[in-house]
């Protein structure tokens, strides 16, 4: 429906598998951060190895989210 309203208003998704990756990393990426602010404000210990691998999950797929909307935008 939301591709449907975009290319209503003239808004043309370039690739589909594009748009639907940016999607996925989004949502993938805010659970990694989700859960590393949860994990420090209520663990119980410190676990280094946690927080480097939700910084880096993160890191990694919102930046990936990031630039795939930017090149769906045309930007």
């Amino acid at each position: 429906m939301l591709l449907i309203l975009l290319q209503i208003n003239g808004f043309q998704v370039p690739s589909l598998i594009i748009w639907i990756l940016a999607w996925i990393f989004l949502i993938i990426g805010l659970v990694a951060l989700i859960t590393l602010v949860v994990y420090t404000r209520y663990g119980r210990e410190i676990s280094i190895k946690l927080s480097v691998i939700s910084i880096g999950i993160s890191a990694v797929l919102l930046g990936f989210s990031f630039h795939f909307f930017l090149i769906t935008f045309g930007i």
